[in-house]
């Protein structure tokens, strides 16, 4: 979509336990690093990621051709 700046990626779950409500947020940088904007989402909810299971996610903010990348890091889990 033209309004909006998309990154997507995914989890795995490498450890011995279901997490619930995995929580991600992304970082849209300029070309400096700067942050323009952010965008959270869950990565996986009450269904939860088990042991071995990997699920994506995908984050969205208002276009602005400034942005030049997405980092994204872990917010929570339960």
């Amino acid at each position: 979509n033209s309004s909006y700046t998309i990154c997507t990626g995914s989890v795995k779950n490498n450890g011995t336990k279901t997490y619930y409500y995995i929580e991600v947020k992304g970082a849209f940088k300029d070309s400096s690093g700067n942050v323009i904007d952010t965008d959270w989402t869950y990565a996986a909810g009450s269904e939860g990621l088990a042991p071995g299971e990997s699920t994506t996610f995908r984050l969205s903010v208002t276009k602005d051709y400034d942005i030049d990348s997405c980092t994204v890091s872990l917010l929570d889990f339960d």
